[in-house]
C-alpha cells in the first residue's frame, strides 16, 4: 500500500463516516425536535424580516409621496389644468415609476379628483392629510392596501391630498416568498384569508405554521402566516435512524484498526510539509526542504523545493520590475499634469492675440482676464512640480470654500469659443452652491471631461456641463455628450491607468479625474452605450474636505 492516494481515500472516508455515524446514533432522538425548533425559529425570523421589509417599504412610500406632493407639475395640473385626463396620465406615470398600485389626488374634502390607474377604483380617500402609514380597505372588492398620504401645499395652505400605496395581494406575497423562501398567507383584521402563495388550497399536514400581526403603521391589524415544510427532514431522519447503528459499529471498528497506522505514516510528513509551506508563506526561502516519503509526497517535496527556488528569483525580478514601472508611471503622470495647465494658457494667449488683431474694444478687460488665467495656471504648474518633486505623488487637495458658479465660470471662460458656437452648454444649479474643495483640482477634472467630450463629438455634436443639488448633502456634476458612446468592455477599463480610446491619449486623464473625485470623498460613474453618447456623473458631498 505504497500509494498515498489510496491511504488518503481510505482515511478521509473513515474520518468522514465515523463522526457522522456516531453523531447520528447519539442524536437521532433529538433530531426531530431540533428540526421543528429550527423551522419555528426560521418562521419567526422570516416573519420579522417581512414585517420590517413592509415597514421600510411603507416609509419609502411616505417619503416619496411627500416629495411628489411638492412637485410643481403636479400642482399645476391639479390647480390650473382643465383636463383631468392630463392629471390622471401624470399620476399613472408616477405610479409606475414609484412602484405603487394606488396613487390618487383628492380635494380637501376627501373626494378623489384623479387616480393613476383603474384598479382599484376609488371615489373617496380615508385618513387625515398628515395620516401616518396605515392599512386600509380600498376599492369595491375590499382589497387590503398599505397606504400613506401627503398634503399638497400651495402658498402656506393645504389645497389637496396625495394618497398612494401598494396592495397586499397574492402578487405581493409571491414577491415576499421569493425573498424569504417560505409560503405565506394574509388575513384581514376579521380573520378572513384574503391572499396566499399556495392557490387557496389547504396546506399539507407536514407544513409547520406560525402567525404574527402585521404591525405596519396605524389602523387595523392584518395577520400574516408563514408556512414551511418539514416533510424532507422527516424522511431524512427516518433513513438516518435505520442506518446509524450499522454504520457506527462498522466505522468505529475500522477506525480503531487503521487510525494509528495512518497517523504515523502520513501525519508526520504532512506536518513537516505544512511547516515548510508556512515558512515559504512568511518569505523564508533560504532553507531547502529535505524529506524522504511516499511517492506522491516526494513529488510534492520536489515541487515545493522548485517553487522555493523560483520564488527567490521572481522576488528579485519583481522588485526591479516594480521599480521601473513606478518610475515610468510617475513620469507619465508628471507629463500629463504639466500639460493640463498649458491648455488654458494657450487658449488665453490665442484669445488675447485674436482680440488684439481685431482691435476688440474690450481688449483691456480680455488682457486682464488672460493675465489672471495665465498667472493662476503658472502657479498651478509651480505647485504641481513642487509637490511632485517633494513627495513623488499627486498633490493632495487644498480644501477651501469653493463656489460652484465660480468653478463653472472658469470652465466657460476657457471654452469661450465652443460656448459661443453652441458646441458647449454650461448650466449651473439653481441658487448658489458652496462646497469645501480644491477649486483648481475640480476645474482640472471638469476640463478633462469637457475636453474628452468635445473630442468625442468631433465638431458634430454637443457637450453639456450641468449641476444640481441633492437636498443639502451633495451636489451632482454631469458632463454629457452625444458622441459615439462606449461599449461595456471600454466602460470596464475606463478608469484604469494607461487605458485610452484615442490614438494620442496618455491613458491617465480619467485615472487622475477619478483620483481627484476620490480625494474629495466623492464618486464618479459613467452611463454610456454605443451610439447613445456618454454621461459622466460626479457626486460630491457638500461637507467634503477639512475644516
Amino acid at each position: 500500500m505504497k500509494s498515498l492516494r489510496v491511504r488518503l481515500i481510505v482515511a478521509f472516508a473513515l474520518v468522514a463516516v465515523v463522526p457522522l455515524v456516531v453523531a447520528i446514533a447519539l442524536l437521532s432522538q433529538r433530531i426531530r425536535q431540533t428540526v421543528r425548533e429550527q423551522a419555528a425559529e426560521r418562521l419567526t425570523v422570516a416573519l420579522g424580516m417581512l414585517g420590517g421589509q413592509l415597514g421600510a417599504d411603507g416609509q419609502r412610500i411616505s417619503e416619496r409621496l411627500r416629495i411628489l406632493a411638492r412637485d410643481p407639475q403636479l400642482k399645476r395640473l391639479y390647480l390650473v389644468g382643465t383636463d383631468r385626463r392630463d392629471l390622471a396620465d401624470y399620476l399613472a406615470e408616477k405610479q409606475f415609476l414609484l412602484g405603487l398600485d394606488v396613487l390618487v389626488v383628492a380635494d380637501t374634502s376627501g373626494a378623489v379628483v384623479a387616480q393613476g390607474g383603474p384598479i382599484p377604483p376609488l371615489s373617496a380617500v380615508q385618513g387625515p392629510a398628515e395620516a401616518a402609514l396605515r392599512l386600509e380597505i380600498v376599492g369595491d372588492d375590499s382589497t387590503l392596501a398599505m397606504m400613506s398620504s401627503a398634503p399638497i401645499p400651495y402658498q402656506n395652505d393645504v389645497v389637496g391630498l396625495l394618497r398612494g400605496g401598494v396592495l397586499l395581494d397574492a402578487k405581493l406575497l409571491a414577491r415576499l416568498k421569493s425573498t424569504s423562501g417560505i409560503d405565506l398567507a394574509l388575513a384581514d383584521p376579521d380573520g378572513r384569508r384574503i391572499a396566499d402563495t399556495f392557490g387557496g388550497r389547504t396546506p399539507p399536514a407536514s407544513m409547520q405554521a406560525r402567525s404574527a400581526p402585521l404591525e405596519v403603521g396605524t389602523g387595523p391589524r392584518a395577520t400574516i402566516t408563514g408556512l414551511v415544510s418539514t416533510a424532507a427532514a422527516d424522511q431524512t431522519i427516518a433513513a438516518l435512524q435505520r442506518t446509524a447503528l450499522l454504520l457506527a459499529v462498522l466505522g468505529i471498528t475500522i477506525a480503531i484498526a487503521l487510525g494509528a497506522l495512518w497517523s504515523l505514516q502520513v501525519s508526520r510528513p504532512v506536518e513537516r510539509l505544512a511547516g515548510f509551506s508556512e515558512r515559504i508563506a512568511l518569505g523564508q526561502w533560504e532553507e531547502p526542504l529535505q524529506l524522504e516519503s511516499v511517492r506522491e509526497l516526494q513529488t510534492l517535496v520536489t515541487s515545493l523545493e522548485r517553487m522555493r527556488t523560483d520564488l527567490r528569483q521572481y522576488r528579485e525580478r519583481l522588485v526591479a520590475s516594480e521599480r521601473q514601472a513606478a518610475w515610468s508611471l510617475m513620469a507619465r503622470k508628471v507629463a500629463h499634469e504639466v500639460k493640463n495647465p498649458l491648455t488654458p494658457i494657450a487658449v488665453s494667449v490665442a484669445d488675447l492675440k485674436r482680440s488684439f488683431d481685431q482691435r476688440h474694444p474690450d481688449f483691456p478687460r480680455i488682457l486682464d482676464q488672460a493675465v489672471v488665467t495665465i498667472g493662476e495656471e503658472i502657479e498651478t504648474l509651480k505647485r504641481l512640480l513642487q509637490e511632485f518633486s517633494d513627495y513623488g505623488r499627486f498633490p493632495s487637495p487644498r480644501f477651501e470654500a469653493c463656489r460652484l458658479s465660480d468653478l463653472f465660470a472658469d470652465v466657460e471662460a476657457l471654452y469661450r469659443r465652443e460656448v459661443a458656437e453652441g458646441r458647449l452648454r454650461v448650466a449651473g444649479p439653481e441658487g448658489e452652491v458652496v462646497l469645501r474643495a480644491d477649486r483648481g483640482q475640480l476645474r482640472q477634472a471638469l476640463v478633462n471631461l469637457v475636453k474628452n467630450g468635445l473630442e468625442a463629438v468631433n465638431g458634430d455634436g454637443h457637450v453639456e456641463l450641468a449641476a444640481h443639488r441633492e437636498e443639502t448633502v451633495a451636489v451632482m456634476l454631469e458632463v454629457r455628450d452625444d458622441g459615439p458612446g462606449l461599449d461595456e468592455a471600454h466602460k470596464a477599463q475606463l478608469f484604469m491607468p494607461n487605458f485610452t480610446t484615442k490614438s494620442h491619449g496618455s491613458g491617465l486623464g480619467l485615472t487622475i479625474v477619478e483620483r481627484i473625485v476620490s480625494d474629495h470623498q466623492g464618486t464618479i460613474v459613467v452611463d454610456s452605450a454605443p451610439g447613445a453618447g456618454s454621461t459622466f456623473r460626479i457626486r460630491l458631498p457638500l461637507a467634503a474636505g477639512g475644516s
